[in-house]
């Protein structure tokens, strides 16, 4: 299916109706009817949108615009972006509580995770992470904030940080490997797993015990990563 420019990140609404991507190429998000296949809105939004995730109840798309400074933030019955929210300096990725009560963004360029309260669309705090935060998860029951610190290639992140969402403080930072930069939270919140983009693994972590209990070899420079429902 033709897109934009350049597409980075594909996420499908909660019904599988549609799915969303960003094209950081010319600053748009396309819109797919995934049964018949085809473009059916483009949606303009920030400078350079990278991540993106749906809402839990799949009436909004919140967008981290990477180069603008943004999150943009789309109405799902319109396909109209209904408003751009100030997050800080290189947003990469967003993601909700389960229970969406609040929305996080990863600051690429802070070393710092902004919280967002979606009800009013304002950032209400920052929490300080490790270096290069790009991809973040959200533990099931809306309790915990895992945040993959990548670094750079030349000073490599090898940590990801655990948020207490009620305090916002990391109360643990675990070890993973070279570049860990997407994870994910299985769906009964057993395990993470997080890509090691320049270690070429992944590790999976016990979230209830909060350290690393396999690595598992992969390709060369994994990046995204999701887990079946």
């Amino acid at each position: 299916v033709p897109v934009g420019m350049h597409p980075a990140h594909v996420v499908v609404s909660p019904d599988g109706r549609l799915a969303y991507v960003t094209n950081g190429g010319d600053n748009t998000v396309s819109v797919i009817d995934t049964s018949a296949q085809r473009l059916v809105a483009t949606i303009p939004v920030g400078k350079f949108p990278h991540g993106l995730r749906i809402s839990p109840d799949g009436k909004q798309v919140y967008v981290a615009n990477l180069k603008g400074g943004t999150v943009s933030v789309i109405d799902t019955a319109s396909q109209k972006e209904v408003g751009k929210i100030p997050a800080g300096k290189g947003p990469a990725q967003v993601g909700f509580t389960p229970d969406g009560s609040l929305v996080f963004v990863s600051l690429s360029e802070e070393n710092a995770v902004a919280v967002i309260d979606p009800a009013t669309r304002q950032v209400i705090r920052k929490v300080a992470v490790g270096t290069v935060p790009i991809q973040l998860y959200v533990t099931p029951d809306s309790r915990t904030l895992l945040v993959a610190n990548q670094g750079t290639p030349r000073k490599p992140g090898k940590t990801v940080s655990m948020i207490d969402v009620e305090s916002f403080k990391v109360t643990t930072t675990v070890t993973t490997g070279a570049g860990a930069h997407g994870v994910v939270v299985d769906g009964e919140g057993r395990y993470a797993y997080v890509t090691n983009t320049y270690a070429n693994s992944v590790s999976v972590i016990d979230v209830k015990d909060r350290k690393v209990v396999k690595t598992v070899s992969v390709g060369k420079g994994p990046n995204g990563i999701s887990v079946t429902p």
